[in-house]
């Protein structure tokens, strides 16, 4: 056979039909052609996990968990997955080659195939091949090492029997074993035939070279007559791109390269027919040259946003642009966006008041950095105080900021004693309460770091009770579980403060919407029961019904009934004074929703918090897609207004000293509200690294920090008549209490008061007179452009104090 495809060869003949015409792929990697039969699971278009879609060419044998809703085994971000003790995933019949389409006895089949374990979990998987009613271990039980984010590769060959050739052509099945319903993962699977006759060039060497990469093979089936084709790829297993044909050559230099991107290059002998691939080989050049920054900075303005654009670097091997933003003279910067590829970028966060400096930089593949570009400086409509998060205060340092403990550099050197953390646990999101007994409480969610999922070990978390002395910890645990029932399992507590000064408590045990009532944080927490909800007349639908028992947060009405807000913004009320209900939905998710303005609108919220004052009430719920927060405001807590700019984003968490801390997320708010409802305190739920990354047995977790807030000042409107556009004349009361004097403490002439959509952007009625009653000070306004309409609830006041802090206040529009 060898010697007659050789003398054909020669002679430029056709090969006959039944002579193999190359390495004959069946499944998988065919570079430098597609992909074959959805082999390389990276290269199908990802779905949505929950669905678990799947490749047209494979099944499982598994459908989504009845709990839950989420696939049990599924193909999801380049990986098909199994989460069950023994998951079983097959491929279609793979007989859709034309070149060969009837298996032989004696063929050689090559196969290997990548998997990996989501954690250390003891995993396995097997591989076979099942010919009719004969299944063939290629690979049985293979251990994997999971938890390394390193996907382990598997390889062999494989003869045809001659029973294997009676059932027919084969199909792939692979068993993945798991423990603790961990997932593991089957990255890729290649079965090809072997066709020895057609091999391409055996030897394949690569190395750089000042002009770009120098090939060089050695073919030992060369003829005169024999012709090369050179290809390139940049993902193994996906289709590579032909860069030099039919060389009389055996060598090639590619000058049309990137420098510091990764290749993939493989060679083919053209006699002919086009020979099978040679083998592959995996090279980048790396150079040290910088380069060339960004141009024309210009800005955009918004009321609380700066978008910045510029023109790419004219080089052609950046990667990615970082963003930087300093003050008004370009001094302190502060990086606020990376890895951007667009040539523009939404800063929500901009100091108020002042001008903002904005530079950028270009990075390339060999990472370099470009020198900075020109800066645009831009300064936003909205002055300080319009936004939830100019009411962030630094963090007080406890004892002292220290590196010595778990956290990406981002995060280093922090307070461990603020809020709650602990080597040994990861705590995520509580809802800090000051009892009678004078003491800050939480109820807080809490799992072994070194659990075997790491951080998604959290659907098997407990509730914890934790105590400390100052609102801003340190938090110490009290009792490991804060009730007893269902040995303490839970998630997303949130406490409810109940008009009489007890206390609900919500938690999420084995998915349902668990209530409980003490009459101190301290317990016995008495359990009331699971919550019921009429969500079917709501306009949801039935597999997003989970979203109105998930994450809730909730108030009790001066009428007795209560109000939840659900996962995703939707809010709920009881029908009367059970706050097991049944309750009744009264509005939509937040995302989408036309209250929100549209450059927000599109973000996938999530984690909401309610709380009410003596004048309002506010909510708070994250983007967790876009790493922060919107606030709202409401007179009844049906009807909402957004407030301008974000609540909270990663850039606002800082120490007194100045230290900055970039965690990766913020999650779960609550507040800590005072004896008037007002928030103090901010409590946030932070991880240093993508959960995904939060592993068992490594460096990083999650806490809860809490953070101070600026304080509310408590005034009253004392006009008698109802505030409109034409009031001439407007009274205030700013009540004085501890620690503020409204007759000593105030920068009278930087207070503003009216409608919020004037105020927060430097208008507003201005002060006439002044005077003093008691210990307050009554302050009169002109009423003259007070913006109020029938669409303010609430009147905004915003000023100074004589030692620079903010100063802001509502008041109801009506006595």
């Amino acid at each position: 056979m060898m010697k007659f495809f050789k003398l054909a060869l020669c002679l430029g003949l056709a090969v006959l039909s039944n002579v193999l015409e190359a390495q004959i792929v069946l499944l998988g990697d065919n570079s430098p052609k597609e992909n074959v039969n959805d082999g390389n699971f990276e290269l199908i278009p990802a779905g949505s996990w929950r669905k678990g879609l799947q490749s047209p060419h494979w099944n499982n044998s598994h459908g989504p968990s009845k709990l839950t809703g989420d696939s049990r085994m599924a193909l999801f971000k380049g990986r098909m997955y199994s989460s069950v003790p023994v998951g079983i995933i097959e491929s279609n019949i793979l007989n859709n080659i034309s070149a060969y389409s009837k298996i032989s006895e004696g063929d050689i089949l090559n196969w290997g195939f990548g998997a990996d374990s989501e954690y250390d979990c003891n995993a396995k998987v097997t591989l076979s091949l099942v010919f009719g009613e004969n299944e063939r271990i290629l690979a049985e039980k293979k251990a994997l090492m999971g938890g390394d984010l390193k996907v382990q590769h598997f390889k062999g060959v494989y003869k045809v029997k001659k029973k294997d050739a009676e059932g027919g052509m084969p199909f792939v099945r692979a068993t993945l074993y798991s423990n603790e319903g961990v997932k593991v993962f089957l990255n890729y699977v290649n079965i090809s035939v072997q066709a020895p006759e057609t091999n391409g060039p055996n030897i394949l060497n690569a190395t750089v070279v000042s002009t770009g990469v120098k090939l060089k093979w050695e073919d030992n089936m060369e003829t005169k007559m024999a012709r090369y084709n050179v290809y390139r790829g940049e993902k193994i297993g996906a289709a590579y791109i032909k860069i030099a044909n039919n060389l009389k050559s055996l060598e090639f230099t590619d000058t049309n390269l990137i420098n510091g991107k990764q290749y993939h290059y493989l060679v083919t002998r053209v006699s002919g027919k086009e020979s099978s691939k040679s083998p592959v080989v995996t090279i980048t050049k790396i150079d040290k040259v910088k380069p060339k920054p960004p141009t024309n900075l210009t800005t955009n303005v918004f009321d609380t946003e700066v978008k910045i654009n510029w023109k790419k670097s004219v080089d052609n091997d950046v990667k990615y642009y970082t963003v930087y933003r300093g003050d008004s003279k370009g001094e302190n910067l502060q990086e606020i966006a990376r890895q951007l590829t667009k040539n523009s970028f939404i800063d929500y966060t901009p100091s108020k008041g002042v001008e903002n400096s904005y530079i950028v930089c270009a990075h390339d593949y060999s990472g370099n950095k470009s020198e900075a570009s020109i800066s645009a400086k831009a300064k936003v409509k909205a002055v300080f105080g319009a936004s939830f998060s100019d009411l962030i205060l630094p963090m007080p340092i406890h004892n002292k900021l220290t590196s010595n403990v778990w956290g990406a550099d981002g995060v280093l050197p922090r307070d461990a004693e603020n809020g709650i953390e602990d080597p040994e646990w990861s705590y995520w999101g509580g809802r800090p309460v000051k009892d009678k007994d004078g003491k800050y409480h939480m109820c807080v969610t809490r799992w072994p770091a070194n659990a075997t999922k790491g951080h998604w070990e959290w659907p098997f978390s407990t509730v914890a009770h934790v105590v400390s002395d100052k609102p801003t910890g340190p938090y110490l645990v009290k009792e490991d579980t804060a009730y007893k029932f269902g040995n303490g399992l839970g998630h997303n507590p949130d406490v409810v403060l109940l008009n009489d000064g007890t206390f609900m408590l919500y938690s999420l045990i084995n998915w349902e919407a668990t209530l409980f009532t003490s009459k101190s944080m301290n317990g016995p927490w008495k359990r009331l029961g699971v919550i019921e909800v009429d969500w079917k007349n709501s306009g949801e639908s039935e597999s997003r019904s989970y979203r109105f028992y998930r994450n809730l947060s909730g108030v009790q009405l001066e009428d007795g009934r209560f109000l939840f807000v659900t996962k995703a913004g939707a809010i709920m009320r009881s029908q009367d004074k059970n706050p097991l209900g049944p309750y009744k939905v009264l509005s939509k998710p937040i995302q989408g929703n036309p209250i929100i303005p549209e450059k927000y609108r599109g973000s996938n919220y999530e984690d909401p918090v309610i709380w009410k004052d003596e004048v309002q009430f506010h909510m708070m719920i994250n983007a967790f897609w876009d790493y922060r927060a919107i606030y709202l405001r409401s007179p009844d807590g049906i009807h909402w207004k957004f407030n301008p700019g974000t609540a909270y984003t990663p850039h606002n968490t800082a120490y007194e000293d100045g230290t900055q801390t970039n965690w990766y997320k913020l999650e779960r708010p609550h507040v800590l509200q005072d004896e008037y409802g007002r928030a103090s305190h901010l409590s946030l739920a932070v991880i240093d690294v993508p959960k995904r990354d939060d592993l068992a047995k490594d460096n990083h977790s999650s806490k809860n920090i809490i953070v101070p807030l600026t304080i509310h000042k408590r005034i009253k409107l004392l006009n008698k008549k109802k505030l409109d556009k034409n009031t001439k004349n407007i009274k205030l009361l700013i009540q004085s209490e501890q620690g503020f004097n409204a007759q000593k403490d105030i920068d009278i002439k930087s207070l503003r008061y009216g409608a919020s959509e004037v105020v927060d952007f430097g208008k507003g009625c201005k002060v006439t007179k002044i005077k003093r009653k008691g210990k307050d000070l009554i302050v009169e306004f002109d009423g003259k452009d007070n913006g109020i309409t029938e669409a303010n609830f609430a009147g905004k006041l915003l000023g100074r104090m004589l030692n620079g802090e903010l100063l802001i206040a509502y008041s109801k529009l009506e006595n």
